[in-house]
């Protein structure tokens, strides 16, 4: 799977590191460098919204890229179709040819549509204010806590599973009170930056991207194509079983 390749630059460097005398590495301060170096990637979630009065629930898509997201909302079924474009703090809601502005948004009244998207910006950039490991389900994570200086009084935290370093479960609190919990249900790395510093040399290995692989000819029996090859260490069944393990 192309997402977990994408990241095992990242689990070889933790391993590299935690082994032998060399010098410690943080685990979320490589795990911040990992969501900085993303370019773009596809995203679903569900999102529980509460309200002063109400409670609701939305599933929405996202194509993200750190200046613009557009967000499709999937479920309920009659919000399904509707799509917002998120780019610095603006909002604009589409749906079938007919496009309107919602202007920006607020810290303490951040819209839904936008949650995933401020949640990666967090991820890539916040400042951490608490770190620690949990168990969601069977899976050990790693909790960071973040906070974004445009969002005075919000807090981003997010559960990252330790093995794969995907999101399974996020929250968004403002001066103290939940207002968005977050259930991921896929998330897929579909660019990222290099980093010379993180890439293995090695022309065969797995940890390399199609971006980042050689131009040599590959060896004999080996697909020409990265992304042919099958995913021995995480795949669909694997992810699915993953998050299942983190809603239990």
């Amino acid at each position: 799977m192309r997402k977990a390749l994408l990241f095992a630059p990242m689990l070889m460097l933790l391993l590299t590191a935690c082994g032998g005398g060399g010098e410690k590495v943080d685990p979320a301060v490589e795990l911040q460098a990992q969501y900085a170096a993303l370019e773009s990637a596809v995203m679903e979630a569900d999102v529980v919204c509460h309200y002063p009065d109400e409670v609701r629930t939305y599933t929405l898509l996202c194509a993200y890229t750190p200046a613009e997201s557009t967000v499709t909302v999937l479920a309920p079924a009659n919000l399904s179709g509707i799509s917002a474009t998120v780019a610095g703090g603006k909002l604009q809601l589409s749906y079938e040819d007919i496009s309107l502005d919602a202007g920006g948004y607020s810290a303490a009244a951040i819209s839904p549509v936008a949650a995933l998207p401020r949640l990666m910006a967090a991820a890539g950039s916040g400042y951490i204010t608490e770190q620690g490991e949990e168990t969601l389900g069977e899976r050990s994570c790693l909790r960071l806590a973040c906070d974004l200086p445009d969002d005075v009084g919000t807090v981003y935290a997010t559960w990252f599973d330790q093995e794969t370093l995907l999101p399974l479960r996020s929250e968004i609190t403002v001066d103290g009170t939940t207002v968005f919990e977050v259930t991921w249900n896929r998330f897929e790395v579909t660019a990222r930056q290099e980093d010379d510093a993180s890439q293995p040399e090695e022309a065969e290995s797995p940890a390399q991207t199609p971006e980042d692989a050689p131009e040599d000819a590959p060896a004999e029996g080996q697909p020409e194509n990265p992304e042919d090859a099958p995913a021995e260490t995480w795949t669909e069944a694997e992810e699915a079983a993953a998050y299942a393990e983190a809603e239990e």
